[in-house]
């Protein structure tokens, strides 16, 4: 199972290199941290429950990736919104320019 973490650190690497490629399975702003393994402090329990623990961790990683894409995917979203609204506020003080109102609306004006 050890082999699988290379695995997942591609797999992480690749979608935060390339956010747009997690971006269509998330909801924008709704990732959610996996949950993290449980591991005893005693090894009676580590060697009764090893498997069970080895599979908590591989799912842990798994859902680490989901939620790096997911926040990238977001960081993604976020961004184009951010230049959006950017393009929509100067389009406003162009508007209040033109209008002789951009002292009126007390907007400071550009260097």
């Amino acid at each position: 199972m050890i082999w699988m973490v290379p695995l997942v650190w591609a797999l992480t690497l690749t979608l935060w290199l390339d956010p747009a490629l997690g971006q269509g399975a998330y909801d924008s702003g709704n990732c959610s941290p996996p949950e993290e393994p449980f591991m005893p402090e005693d090894d009676a329990p580590l060697a009764r429950y090893a498997v069970l623990i080895a599979e908590d961790f591989e799912r842990y990683f798994a859902a680490s990736s989901e939620y790096f894409a997911c926040m990238d995917a977001t960081r993604q979203t976020e961004f184009l919104r951010a230049q959006q609204v950017s393009e929509r506020h100067r389009q406003f003080l162009a508007r209040l320019d033109r209008l002789g109102l951009r002292g009126k609306a007390a907007v400071r004006e550009e260097p």
